[in-house]
């Protein structure tokens, strides 16, 4: 088998941060070499993160398929289902739908649609990155000073819950009940969440969060497509 070149665009730099962390030195002992970035969202201002609308982030992605044309080469996303654009391909259609799974896997194909390339393979995260990180809580109280207690409290709040099941509502969404219970969170998302991610560890991330794990087994088996 020969490498894989694989280019993870992401929404911010938590997700980056995570990406290298945590995939970039999994994928390695697979043949898959992960070079995670974030989307431009203003080429000329050469602004990144965030996907206010889905022509950015198909733009980008446009962009940099044409960039590498290589047969080695492949793409995917890691993006957050939360608070996703309207006009994202198959939205109207994922939101009749009684599941986030289902919603999900619409959207997913709906975008691999959308682009068109075979060496493309689109992720979107249920339902957002914060959920990784209800994979166990005491990590992130462990790099929040004074937060062991509100981080239980919010334990409690999801038990019963798998952390994909977290939901997408303005207030209950994985990140928003974190910030409810620690407000600081908001400032210092980047540099706790990623390093609270790979404390976890992967394997763990994997069990609590199928959709998730489903996407690391896929890129894997990137090198068996060449």
């Amino acid at each position: 088998m020969s490498w894989v070149r694989l280019y993870l665009t992401v929404e911010g730099q938590t997700e980056r941060r995570f990406a290298e962390a945590v995939l970039q030195p999994h994928l390695i002992q697979f043949e898959v070499d992960l070079r995670p970035r974030v989307v431009v969202t203003q080429r000329k201002l050469g602004s990144r993160g965030g996907i206010f609308n889905f022509a950015k982030l198909r733009d980008d992605l446009i962009r940099l398929m044409r960039q590498d044309r290589q047969p080695e080469a492949r793409f995917t996303t890691m993006v957050d289902l939360y608070a996703l654009p309207s006009d994202f391909p198959g939205w109207a259609e994922a939101k009749k739908q009684n599941t986030a799974q289902q919603r999900i896997a619409m959207l997913e194909a709906a975008l691999e649609a959308e682009m068109g390339d075979p060496r493309f393979l689109p992720y979107i995260q249920l339902h957002e990155f914060e959920a990784l990180l209800y994979c166990d809580l005491s990590q992130l109280a462990r790099r929040i000073a004074k937060t062991e207690k509100v981080f239980a409290k919010l334990q409690r709040e999801v038990d019963g819950l798998a952390p994909e099941e977290i939901n997408e509502g303005d207030a209950t969404a994985p990140s928003k009940r974190i910030i409810k219970y620690v407000p600081l969170y908001e400032r210092l998302k980047v540099r706790v969440g990623a390093p609270a991610a790979a404390a976890i560890g992967l394997n763990a991330l994997r069990a609590g969060c199928p959709h998730f794990n489903e996407w690391v087994s896929r890129l894997e088996r990137l090198p068996e497509t060449l």
